[in-house]
């Protein structure tokens, strides 16, 4: 288990993401596109949830076929690279580290553009200041979808684990939404993806305070994590807000870290510091929860007594 997490890490940190033609989470996506375009016009719900089952249950399968080999040299690379695929930690902190630099360079048009790949929302009409706090929102909600949450399931479940949440994740990304012609399919899969993220968003809390050395994370967190319509992504969002000292906002949405000053670009750097060592805490954890246990010497002690 560890040398496959670390296989996994080393893939990431020094390849990145594979091509598409062979990336496991592109082939999760055109599943649920296709299964998408075969749905009927009534009982979308019912549709939906199946459809939701079917992907989880497949991405399962391939992850226990795949750890049933993983004591082999093939069967450990191939689930080396199935398990990274469930996580990207160099193109979070690259992505959110190049708009930073083209927002420092007052390239506002350009940092735009390429903020469209962390957000969903209009990016046309953001000023400096609320692109930073884009980028820093965004950087710390993806901490926990794309970094710790896959994590913890590996650690819980295994291989099957981490595959099955990324599967539940791709899901709710893309069909997940409350509006039409969403609304009913992805019922299953945002309701899915919020079960799957309670606990790891959560624990998002104490790897960023404990990344940050800053009581402010936990102050925050536990003060605005409800703020934001999301029932997880605000307290990774609130504890960088105050981890940082900045106030985080989308406009009409919500506010974090009301009080604080707002963002420059100069913190994304810093938010992307904060995100890389709370991901290097997580891993750690993933490894200490996978060693084996070790006989103390008060154990050992027991041990020889007659």
């Amino acid at each position: 288990m560890i040398e496959v997490l670390l296989l996994a890490i080393a893939i990431d940190l020094l390849i990145g993401e594979p091509p598409a033609a062979i990336h496991p989470v592109v082939w999760m996506g055109r599943l649920i596109s296709f299964l998408y375009r075969c749905a009927p016009k009534g009982k979308r719900r019912l549709y939906g949830a199946l459809m939701a089952v079917s992907c989880i249950t497949a991405s399962a399968l391939i992850g226990i076929a795949s750890a049933y080999f993983a004591d082999t040299v093939p069967g450990m690379l191939v689930s080396a690279f199935l398990l990274k695929s469930t996580f990207s930690i160099r193109m979070l902190l690259g992505t959110a580290g190049s708009i930073g630099r083209e927002l420092e360079a007052g390239k506002i048009e350009a940092a735009r553009k390429s903020l469209l790949a962390l957000v969903g929302r209009d990016t046309s009409n953001l000023d400096t200041s609320l692109a930073s706090s884009a980028v820093i929102e965004s950087t710390a909600e993806n901490f926990v979808d794309g970094i710790l949450s896959p994590l913890f399931y590996f650690v819980l479940l295994g291989l099957p684990g981490a595959l099955a949440f990324r599967a539940v994740n791709t899901l709710d990304s893309m069909v997940g939404y409350r509006r039409e012609p969403f609304r009913e399919i992805g019922y299953a899969s945002a309701k899915l993806d919020d079960a799957a993220n309670f606990i790891p968003g959560r624990l998002s809390l104490l790897f960023i305070a404990l990344a940050s050395a800053s009581g402010g994370a936990l102050r925050t967190g536990l003060r605005d994590h409800a703020l934001s319509p999301s029932p997880n992504s605000g307290w990774s969002m609130s504890a960088m807000a105050g981890a940082l000292g900045v106030r985080l906002e989308k406009v009409g949405y919500y506010v974090l870290g009301a009080g604080y000053r707002e963002p420059v670009p100069k913190d994304i750097k810093r938010a992307v510091t904060t995100t890389g060592l709370a991901s290097a805490a997580a891993v750690a954890s993933v490894i200490a929860a996978a060693l084996p246990p070790t006989h103390s010497i008060l154990t050992g002690y027991v041990q020889v007594m007659p």
